[in-house]
């Protein structure tokens, strides 16, 4: 068994996590990386490279397209051709040259809101338009508003940026919303962008994550795949991402937009990643089952804190909770003057909200419970 509970302190690592609030009482639970030490295989394969002592330019060691190509097949039943891959040094990347490849001056890239903040800065802001079109809630989780979107295409929409599992709202999309939103998209000749970073962290067990591209393969031709280890097994750090394009053309003008911009993989991220996908599964295994307590225990203790709402997540390490009902001004303010560092839910173009990371050690959680609680027992 993992030990999740163990507190490894990442205070003077220059983590950015941590050092945001260097010299301050401020719990941080803001950023998505996880304060859990890397899975045994993955800490020895990176010894185990590190010990050769060169680190030159590096390729995509044989086996990390075959490892990946099994791990979406056995999850997902999706069957990827290894020359579909294209490596990255991050999803946010993925999505910077997405919008520089499929776009030209004046053309619209559509966004649905609340969504990661960088989905509203990848474009080039003297060229494209980015839309918002605001998801909506249906039966207590978020989803796509078809008939809002259908209103909002134009003939300028070129892309359609998504991500699924949802970043912020942790919903984990079924195939059917899937598909309609990719008939939308066909139907306007728009091009999909499905970051797909959190894809194995769904834990919610009624669940099922579906590739957008696999979900939807009358579409798969104009869907382009963002995908990484490094949320999943805590690698963010090491930068490895891939994009997965189907379509031979969209592929070469992604690779076009690339060049000269785009740095290549480092080795210890291609190591990392390579293990992560061929040894690391049981550890994962063990990591949902943690977060899952994790995430019982938020819902059951700030659930009960007049003034907030632990809303329902399918996947993702993110709590995405409601304070609207605390009347606050600077929700994210208020809590850090009370030792507990938030996202703040204007970031994500849902003011009132916030955004909490419970991907930590119980004991470090229950302290920025207790705090949060005490924090609003002062507005009463």
């Amino acid at each position: 068994m993992t030990d999740f509970d163990t507190v490894t302190s990442r205070k003077n690592t220059a983590s950015l996590k941590w050092d945001k609030y260097r010299d301050q009482d401020i719990l941080p639970f803001w950023v998505a990386d996880m304060d859990f030490k890397l899975a045994e295989p993955i800490q020895k394969a990176v010894e185990e490279r590190v010990s050769h002592g060169v680190f030159g330019y590096t390729v995509a060691p044989d086996g990390l397209s075959d490892a990946i190509i099994a791990h979406l097949q056995n999850e997902y039943q999706w069957q990827v051709d290894p020359s579909w891959i294209v490596w990255l040094p991050g999803v946010v990347t993925g999505l910077a040259i997405s919008c520089r490849a499929f776009c030209n001056d004046g053309d619209e890239i559509m966004v649905n809101p609340p969504i990661y903040h960088h989905f509203y800065d990848s474009h080039e802001v003297d060229r494209h338009e980015v839309v918002r079109v605001p998801l909506c809630r249906k039966e207590d989780r978020w989803t796509y508003d078809f008939a809002a979107m259908e209103a909002a295409f134009t003939d300028k929409t070129k892309l359609m940026m998504m991500c699924s599992p949802h970043n912020p709202t942790g919903t984990v999309f079924t195939s059917d919303e899937l598909q309609s939103l990719a008939a939308l998209c066909k139907k306007n000749n728009v091009i999909m962008i499905s970051d797909e970073i959190h894809c194995d962290l769904v834990i919610d067990k009624s669940a099922k994550h579906y590739p957008t591209a696999a979900a939807c393969p009358d579409m798969a031709d104009n869907i382009v795949t963002l995908m990484s280890g490094s949320k999943t097994w805590n690698i963010a750090g090491l930068n490895c991402s891939f994009a997965i394009i189907k379509n031979a053309a969209l592929r070469d003008q992604f690779r076009a937009a690339s060049q000269s911009i785009v740095p290549i993989v480092p080795p210890l991220a291609y190591v990392a990643t390579q293990a992560a996908y061929q040894e690391a599964g049981p550890w994962r295994a063990e990591l949902l089952e943690y977060l899952a307590a994790n995430y019982a225990y938020l819902q059951t203790e700030l659930g009960a804190v007049p003034g907030l709402k632990v809303e329902s997540i399918q996947a993702t390490y993110l709590a995405w909770i409601d304070a609207t009902e605390l009347g606050l001004d600077d929700t994210q303010g208020f809590f850090e003057e009370h030792g507990v560092g938030l996202s703040s839910g204007e970031q994500f173009g849902q003011p009132n909200y916030i955004r909490l990371n419970f991907a930590c050690p119980r004991e470090t959680l229950v302290k920025g419970v207790e705090r949060m609680k005490a924090a609003v027992s002062t507005l009463a």
